[in-house]
């Protein structure tokens, strides 16, 4: 008979004696009576029954288990403080970390040795991890969020709900001016639920903001066919239309005063999936992982596995542009993806079931003119709020004038103002939130600028001690740094085209102090020719 099956028929033992006793008080007689027959101290029968009355079942009984109880801690209570404000500070935050355990640990050591505490053991860290881990498993549990179960989303008509999501492609593309790897793209994609077409994409090599998300919700509302034309291509993409409920994970560009302005302007629903749980957003991650592995083949991809990409090299295969990418991503979603059988429609295609749902439901169009397409864009730029003063209204340091702005001026109330990150050379101005104008810079005599370049120019004069930023010290700095890169650029490729196919630089025509060219010299072809020192790109 083993261990376990004596210490069972021992708990079966005492629950027979202690069952008959029910719940009344029990007296000492009583008490000692029951410990003769179970070979007990009196007083252990009263532990005993405290337990079995609390849960009547013989198992309750059992016997403990030597040393600490679950549960317990048997470190410092200093120490047990170091370690929670650790674990709150550093995984409440949703940090990034490469080696948690290692990362903790080393951490809460620190921590202690600087308090004069003694350090604890990586088991000890192990442990606590752990018990950090349930309890925010826990507390999800209990959360309103949780119930709701994954994929509860359903529509029955086109836009009806639309998803939206930004990811890092994993391919590297190059500059057009040298053919150099310039980093990967972020890819913003709108799926529509009901019928999975792709109503929106939209590709740059900056991090997503407030105004890439009005970019993509234009590329959705308006048609298609004019970009399409911009891009030399001719593929029909006739998804578009106004959504009526965008499903939107709890990124800061998704909760922009903008956004929201915007929406509630053309009646859009905002809804947010509960924090980390990406399975509330399973169709737009499926479509993500969908292009990722379409990637694959592409020259310059990374692949989708961080493990071995140093050794692939895939900045030295890249060879597309952000134009050529953003041309490929067009046919790849309008020749391919819209046709190709899909299995969350039961084979039919996306392009099918647009058509097929659209003609009973159609979706919501804005009217066909400039005007409501500039209207719509703006309503969902990024906005700021100012005040008129005397020599115009000033944004970024930038002097704006409209013929209107004397006006507003006089009666010195707030503006709403909103701008493109990449055009600072016109914002929109208005006073009510739905009649906009459009403002130039007070001097027209200024270049275009994006929003970076002006804050990289605010960077330099910081670090050269200008305290006193001014617009003129903005445009000076910036047109400075372009022509840096712009003799940059003239000067490389004067070098590259002084290069021949060969690798070896070919050397300048003979000419004569007048300039004017030598006549034509005798070679001799039987002999090596001289090497020239060049760089080869």
């Amino acid at each position: 008979m083993s261990q376990r099956q004596t210490a069972t028929e021992r708990e079966v033992e005492i629950a027979k004696v202690l069952r008959p006793l029910g719940d009344r008080p029990l007296s000492k007689q009583q008490a000692e009576l029951a410990g003769r027959l179970l070979g007990l101290h009196w007083t252990s029968v009263y532990r005993l029954r405290r337990r079995f009355l609390a849960d009547p079942v013989a198992s309750a009984v059992a016997a403990r288990q030597p040393g600490p109880g679950a549960g317990s801690r048997r470190v410092l209570t200093q120490v047990d403080q170091v370690i929670d404000k650790v674990m709150a500070q550093w995984l409440g935050r949703k940090r990034q970390l490469a080696h948690p355990l290692l990362d903790l640990t080393l951490e809460i050591r620190r921590r202690c040795r600087q308090r004069g505490l003694p350090e604890p053991s990586r088991s000890t860290v192990r442990r606590r991890l752990g018990d950090y881990r349930d309890a925010q498993a826990q507390a999800l549990a209990r959360s309103p969020d949780a119930q709701i179960p994954p994929g509860h989303l359903s529509a029955d008509a086109p836009l009806q709900i639309v998803q939206i999501d930004h990811t890092q492609a994993d391919v590297f593309l190059v500059d057009e001016h040298f053919r150099k790897s310039m980093g990967r793209p972020w890819l913003s994609l709108a799926i529509d639920v009901a019928t999975r077409c792709i109503v929106g994409v939209y590709v740059a090599m900056e991090r997503p903001s407030a105004a890439v998300v009005a970019m993509l919700l234009t590329r959705v509302v308006m048609p298609k066919a004019p970009w399409i034309a911009s891009l030399g291509l001719d593929v029909a993409w006739p998804m578009n239309g106004i959504p009526q409920t965008l499903h939107l994970d709890n990124a800061a560009e998704f909760k922009s005063r903008a956004l929201r302005s915007g929406c509630s302007q053309y009646g859009m629903d905002l809804t947010y999936r509960p924090v980390g749980r990406p399975q509330f957003g399973g169709h737009i991650e499926r479509l993500n992982r969908t292009f990722m592995e379409r990637l694959r083949g592409l020259p310059g991809a990374t692949g989708n596995s961080p493990k071995g990409r140093k050794a692939r090299k895939s900045e030295q295969s890249a060879s597309l542009t952000l134009a050529e990418f953003e041309r490929w991503l067009v046919l790849e979603i309008a020749q391919r993806y819209h046709h190709a059988d899909h299995e969350g429609l039961m084979g039919a295609t996306p392009a099918s079931a647009w058509k097929a749902l659209g003609e009973v439901a159609p979706p919501r169009q804005l009217p066909m003119d400039v005007d409501a397409a500039l209207k719509f864009v703006v309503r969902f730029l990024p906005m700021a709020r100012r005040t008129v003063q005397s020599d115009g209204l000033r944004l970024f340091y930038i002097r704006y004038w409209h013929p209107v702005f004397a006006t507003w001026r006089e009666r010195k109330k707030q503006v709403i103002v909103r701008y493109h990150p990449e055009d600072l050379s016109r914002i929109f101005a208005s006073l009510d939130g739905r009649n906009y104008v459009e403002a130039r810079y007070a001097d027209l005599r200024r270049p275009r600028i994006s929003l970076w370049e002006q804050r990289l120019a605010r960077q330099i004069l910081k670090a050269q001690g200008d305290t006193n930023v001014s617009e003129a010290l903005i445009f000076k700095t910036i047109e400075q740094q372009r022509q840096i890169v712009a003799k940059s650029n003239s000067a490389t490729q004067a070098k590259r085209r002084g290069v021949g196919a060969t690798g070896r630089a070919v050397p300048p025509a003979a000419s004569d102090s007048a300039g004017e060219a030598k006549e034509d010299v005798k070679v001799d072809y039987s002999t090596p020719a001289a090497p020239y020192d060049a760089e080869i790109w």
